[in-house]
């Protein structure tokens, strides 16, 4: 009996096999959440955002909530990212697409967010490892009044569009509010209108 033709295969032709595979699947682009699936999204986030304070508007969490997750949906739909994050900054780094860096999702969510202008939720551009190779860029969401280590970090990068949130102190990555003399200059007259 002869043994599986991949048991005799040498480790690294298996490697390089194994790779050449599974790059259509790491290079698929991000397919868009359906309607229903994108309501249930938000109405979770909806709630994760009222759980933040007693003081927080329901209707404004609600809001905020279906215009991040409608937001991230519809970039996702327009810059069409790989399944891999990792893999779609290679991309977008060597031109082969045009957005979809985690400071590029931060920019393009913020407007949105800001537009509904909350009054008992405060909306924060928030960096980790800042000036590192490892540096990651988002939105964090606090109550108003609140620290920003208590808040939630909404993040759009990391799946593709399919935003991703949790509290800032169990998340993945040391969030830090962005400094103001580091706010991109598209962005200055929304968070502080009259200083460009």
């Amino acid at each position: 009996m002869h043994a599986p033709f991949i048991a005799r295969m040498p480790p690294r032709r298996l490697l390089s096999s194994a790779i050449i595979c599974l790059f259509p699947w790491l290079a698929a682009c991000v397919s868009p959440e359906s309607n229903a699936r994108r309501q249930a999204r938000a109405a979770l986030l909806a709630r994760d955002l009222q759980s933040l304070d007693p003081g927080v508007s329901t209707p404004e969490a609600e809001k905020l909530a279906t215009a991040a997750v409608e937001r991230a949906h519809e970039l996702n739909r327009r810059w069409k990212p790989a399944r891999m994050a990792w893999m779609n900054n290679l991309f977008v780094n060597t031109g082969l697409r045009g957005s979809g860096l985690c400071y590029q999702w931060r920019e393009a969510m913020y407007p949105a967010l800001h537009h509904l202008r909350p009054r008992t939720l405060v909306i924060h551009l928030a960096s980790a490892r800042r000036a590192t190779l490892r540096e990651h860029n988002a939105i964090v969401i606090t109550a108003r009044g609140q620290a920003f280590d208590d808040g939630i970090v909404l993040d759009a990068w990391r799946s593709g569009g399919i935003l991703k949130w949790s509290r800032v102190r169990s998340d993945a990555y040391p969030w830090k509010p962005l400094p103001w003399e580091l706010t991109p200059v598209e962005l200055r007259p929304l968070i502080m209108p009259g200083h460009r």
